[in-house]
């Protein structure tokens, strides 16, 4: 399949080159497809009628009808050739935050792959949320996910805390400085540390301090 398209692209360039160049000098969307297909720019487009997110990346061939488009998962990592009719094209991203985040994940993407050392002993303790807290409390750039009342979970640095609650500086699923929280130690019902999620997090996070 992915070999027809290819010969089909090609024949396309070969047979209408002159006409699709036309064509695809008529839009700014266009515009933008050819710009991220000369540069590499990374570019998030959405579709219509589409349940799904919109796929980040860059175009890779292109012609009249569709683009071929190479994506990459929200961690960075590259996911194959997908095949969009443009056509379909409800609106495009692009120079905006998430492309930077984007570019960011791709380029350190091998980072995100490393847990760390770091490890939580709760000793069968009757109180484990306190213990959890206490020994999470100030460790250097290690950020963890607290679910609250079994329902919303929080993310972020323990720097303070009591034997009745805790604060937590919160950090956004894309690394923003949401500031602190405090939440009682008894309200949590889980306590997650160093799942991909969290270096995700923090690798975003220590980004964009680096950047101010």
């Amino acid at each position: 399949m992915i070999n027809f398209f290819s010969n089909w692209f090609n024949q396309s360039k070969n047979d209408n080159s002159l006409q699709s160049n036309k064509t695809m000098n008529s839009s700014l969307l266009n515009n933008i497809l050819l710009k991220s297909q000369e540069n590499r720019e990374l570019i998030s487009i959405w579709q219509y009628n589409s349940d799904r997110s919109s796929f980040v990346g860059y175009v890779t061939e292109i012609n009249e009808e569709y683009i071929g488009f190479r994506h990459y998962t929200r961690f960075g990592k590259p996911d194959g050739i997908v095949f969009i009719k443009v056509a379909n094209i409800k609106t495009i991203d692009f120079n905006d935050d998430y492309t930077k985040v984007m570019e960011c994940l791709i380029e350190y993407s091998s980072i995100i792959d490393q847990p760390s050392d770091f490890e939580i002993t709760l000793n069968h303790s009757g109180y484990w949320q306190f213990e959890a807290v206490k020994q999470l409390c100030n460790v250097k750039n290690q950020i963890s996910s607290f679910e609250v009342n079994g329902s919303e979970y929080f993310t972020g640095f323990v720097i303070d805390f009591s034997e009745e609650d805790f604060i937590l500086h919160c950090v956004g699923k894309n690394g923003e400085d949401l500031g602190n929280a405090i939440f009682k130690v008894e309200d949590v019902t889980e306590v997650r540390v160093n799942d991909i999620d969290d270096r995700r997090r923090l690798l975003l996070f220590n980004w964009r301090k680096a950047s101010l």
